[in-house]
């Protein structure tokens, strides 16, 4: 362990060290040269479908003359703001960005530790002291956390790699994987913190791990959780909400929110009641609570029916692929593990979110990605994408990419 921590602090050391000279020998190349048009493109088209139905969830409260509501206009910032900053990243060799990691995850740190002295929490989540207060707009420092911590694991992860099942390997490992969801947590946002538990799964899922210790982990997180029900730990509303799933009818005013998403989506059949149209989207009395947000795949499954819905997954799940197929061409482990870490993050918010929308899962305020509104979220989900655009600039000319095939 001991021997563990010097080579850290080493390369802690020599990583800085290495980081200006690199830069300035970095070859140049054009602003657009070797962009993945792939993922951009992907990921441009799924935000203009999103800010297509925020608008029209947003629609019914527009007054005064107002053309957009303040969730587009959050958007529009985030997403435009997020797409420079994508093209900036991806020009910068994602070998440096990670040889950057010690003072990433301190600013990701220092940020929540922040947060969770100053931090605030919005009227719809009383109990997540989650945001930042920006005066022109809420920032959630947990969603640039997520990129944070994919690029220090990585870098964790590749250095270790040589000797990744020691048990004297796993254990610094399950550490460095329990500081951000400890501090994630500590906020009260349940939601992210089981995002950053499947992130950290996949990362070493990814990073060959023997299956016993995922075995071993499965029943530890299992036996946690049965503790933590038994002693009341998980009390309120978040226990309401798991024990909605299998008592519907007893807690019936817990589920209305996904009760009401699921009739919304139900009723629009294959084509949808038509946009702007949506009996319950634009509706007064009987709506979708937050579908602007949590509930943006209900407006739409009923304004444009089923193919609207499944467009949406769709878009989705062709970026996950381009970006783990990324990965599988990185000229090395770390560009191979970074991609792999975007992609179980976007794959366990889509798979969070629509697993609430269907009732499948209890209701824990997770955004689903490029859709939602959320200007945290969207900018931060560009960021990683301009991670793994490096990723595909840094790798694609050359012969030795990992997996590489001519």
């Amino acid at each position: 362990m001991l021997d563990l921590k010097r080579n850290i602090y080493f390369n802690i050391i020599v990583n800085i060290k290495e980081v200006v000279p690199r830069l300035m020998k970095q070859k140049r190349i054009g602003f657009f040269g070797g962009i993945d048009y792939v993922t951009l493109i992907t990921a441009m088209l799924g935000s203009l479908y999103g800010l297509s139905l925020v608008y029209s969830a947003t629609y019914k409260t527009l007054t005064d003359g107002r053309i957009i509501s303040g969730d587009i206009r959050s958007m529009l910032v985030s997403v435009a703001g997020g797409i420079i900053i994508a093209i900036i990243v991806s020009t910068i060799d994602y070998e440096i960005i990670s040889k950057l990691w010690p003072l990433i995850a301190a600013g990701c740190v220092g940020l929540m530790i922040f947060t969770l002295l100053f931090g605030v929490a919005p009227p719809g989540r009383p109990d997540a002291k989650s945001w930042i207060d920006l005066k022109v707009f809420y920032f959630q420092p947990s969603e640039l956390l997520k990129v944070g911590f994919i690029i220090s694991f990585s870098y964790h992860l590749d250095m270790v790699k040589d000797k990744i099942n020691r048990i004297k390997t796993i254990i610094p490992l399950v550490i460095h994987g329990m500081i951000p969801i400890a501090l994630v947590l500590a906020t009260g946002d349940a939601g992210s913190a089981l995002v950053f538990v499947i992130i950290f799964i996949g990362m070493l899922f990814f990073a060959k791990v023997h299956i016993g210790y995922f075995i071993a982990g499965i029943c530890a997180i299992v036996v946690a959780f049965a503790a933590a029900w038994k002693l009341n730990i998980i009390n309120g509303l978040q226990r309401e909400r798991i024990t909605a799933l299998f008592y519907p009818e007893q807690y019936a005013d817990t589920l209305y929110q996904q009760t009401n998403a699921k009739i919304a989506m139900g009723s629009g059949g294959w084509f949808g009641q038509g946009y702007l149209n949506g009996s319950m989207t634009q509706g007064k009395e009987i709506t979708v609570p937050e579908n602007q947000n949590d509930m943006i795949l209900s407006v739409a499954g009923e304004e444009l029916g089923y193919i609207g819905a499944l467009l949406v997954i769709g878009i989705l799940l062709v970026l996950v692929l381009r970006v783990l197929f990324t990965g599988l061409k990185a000229r090395n482990n770390e560009g191979y593990l970074m991609c792999s870490g975007i992609a179980v993050m976007l794959f366990a918010q889509i798979f969070i979110n629509v697993g609430m929308e269907l009732s499948l899962l209890p209701c824990i305020g997770i955004t689903l990605p490029l859709f939602s509104a959320g200007g945290s979220s969207s900018l931060c989900i560009y960021l990683a994408l301009g991670v793994e655009m490096s990723v595909y600039r840094f790798s694609k000319s050359q012969s030795k990419a990992l997996f590489y095939t001519s």
